[in-house]
Parts: structure tokens; C-alpha cells; sequence
């Protein structure tokens, strides 16, 4: 003869995976659980050892001492871990904090397109001193909505020439239609009799400077120069002195 239960079981003893497993209302298991299908949490939970093939999905919030996940967590509530994380895919925040490194990308002259040398005309006229020559321009797309992007540029550079002259370097980060002047640096010397006093030594780079980002569009990156000499021969070259690092930090909303 066979016996048929028609109702719910609280408190019993059931079998679950060949292992005996105590379920109560909200389930609590005194033995091992295992799933091997998606779990679903919708409240908090409190655990010591995780491990889980399948996704994790929490709504509330989680408490673990170890955790050890193959598939996907998505959790919309706070987070927890008293111990280790072992990820075995790639783990991205949704948020960062202020000051907090997000992506850092170190650029040579390949990557930025440089040429080995670039030789801005000299801008001999008032008319024509406004004229910028770009030496590269470089598209970086923010990793977030919210944050700080600083850009270091560095290179090599030689100026040959004497009497009285100016030089200038500007780093711009250009968004559709629109142009922010980041940064500009300059080198400036008087004439004597000497053949023009001051330093020709690099000076205009490196060339550092902090952008505030508001989205996740792309950003030309753009250093130049402006060749304001009399007849002067400025050399940028693009070899291993050339580097461009690019560090996104978290801010402040």
C-alpha cells in the first residue's frame, strides 16, 4: 500500500540530491544544497562557502565568507566578503569613488600615430600666429559617465634659431563639436647679444592636464603647437622619448 500527501511538508526531512535536507519556512538547510540551476535570492543571505556553476542573482543584501562563482552575479544590494574573491571572468563596478583609478592606459608613438618627426612651420606674420599644428590626436572612450580624465604627454623636441621668439604647446580634448583647452605650456626668450637669452632645452613638454567627463562618449585627445618665431626650425620627434598616459579617476557627482 502506498502513501499520498496531498498538503504541504514544514519541518520534514526530505531527500535532495540523495542527501537529506531540512526545509522550514523561509528554507533553511542543515545539510549540503546543491544547484544546479539558476538561484534566485530575493532577501538576504547569509553564508560561509558559495560555490556556484550556474548564475547568482540577489536583490538583497549578501553576507559571505567565501565566495566562488563560474557564472554571472548580478547583485542589486550591498555586498559583503569577509574573505577571498575568485573571479574566473572579468569584474567591472558600476560606481567608483572619488579619486578612485578606473582605467590607465600608457600610449608610444605607434599607438598614437606620432611620425618619427614633425617640423611646424614658423608663423613669421601677426596674421598667421594663431595657427596650430597638430602633432597627434588620439580617440580614448571613458570607461564611465562621471570622472576625471588626466592626460601626461611627453617627447622629444629641438629648436634651433636665435633672437627673440616664443613658442607654445596646448593639449585639447575635443567632444563632437566642441573644444576644451586643457593645458598649454610655452617657451619664451629675449633677445641679447648673445643670440637670444633662455633655455632651448624641452620645456613646452611635458605637457600634463586634468579634463572633467560627464558621459561615456568618445574624446579626441589633441596636442599641438604653435610655431611663434621669427624663422625658426622646431623638430617634434616620435620615437621612444614619446609616451601619452591617460588615467580616468572617479569624481564627484
Amino acid at each position: 500500500m502506498r502513501s499520498f500527501v496531498t498538503g504541504k511538508t514544514i519541518n520534514k526531512q526530505v531527500q535532495l540530491n540523495n542527501r537529506l535536507t531540512t526545509f522550514t519556512n523561509p528554507p533553511i538547510t542543515t545539510g549540503d544544497l546543491y544547484v544546479t540551476r539558476d538561484l534566485y535570492v530575493a532577501g538576504n543571505t547569509h553564508l560561509n562557502d558559495l560555490d556556484i556553476c550556474g548564475n547568482l542573482v540577489v536583490t538583497g543584501n549578501t553576507f559571505l565568507n567565501y565566495l566562488d562563482v563560474s557564472g554571472n552575479t548580478d547583485i542589486s544590494g550591498n555586498l559583503t566578503i569577509q574573505k577571498n574573491v575568485f573571479s574566473y571572468g572579468t569584474m567591472y563596478a558600476k560606481t567608483y569613488l572619488p579619486g578612485q583609478i578606473v582605467n590607465v592606459s600608457m600610449l608610444d608613438n605607434g599607438q598614437l600615430g606620432q611620425i618619427a618627426s614633425i617640423n611646424p612651420p614658423y608663423h613669421p606674420t601677426v596674421a598667421a600666429k594663431n595657427n596650430n599644428y597638430t602633432v597627434f590626436t588620439y580617440n580614448y572612450t571613458p570607461k564611465i559617465a562621471n570622472s576625471f580624465i588626466i592626460m601626461e604627454y611627453q617627447t622629444i623636441y629641438l629648436l634651433i634659431g636665435s633672437n627673440s621668439d616664443n613658442i607654445y604647446a596646448g593639449l585639447q580634448v575635443i567632444e563632437g563639436t566642441t573644444t576644451s583647452n586643457v593645458s598649454t605650456t610655452r617657451q619664451q626668450w629675449n633677445d641679447s647679444a648673445n643670440g637670444g637669452g633662455g633655455t632651448r632645452s624641452g620645456t613646452i613638454f611635458p605637457i600634463v592636464g586634468r579634463y572633467e567627463n560627464s558621459n561615456t562618449n568618445p574624446k579626441a585627445i589633441r596636442v599641438y603647437i604653435n610655431n611663434d618665431t621669427d624663422a625658426d626650425t622646431i623638430t617634434v620627434y616620435g620615437d621612444n622619448s614619446t609616451w601619452l598616459k591617460i588615467t580616468e579617476i572617479g569624481r564627484s557627482a
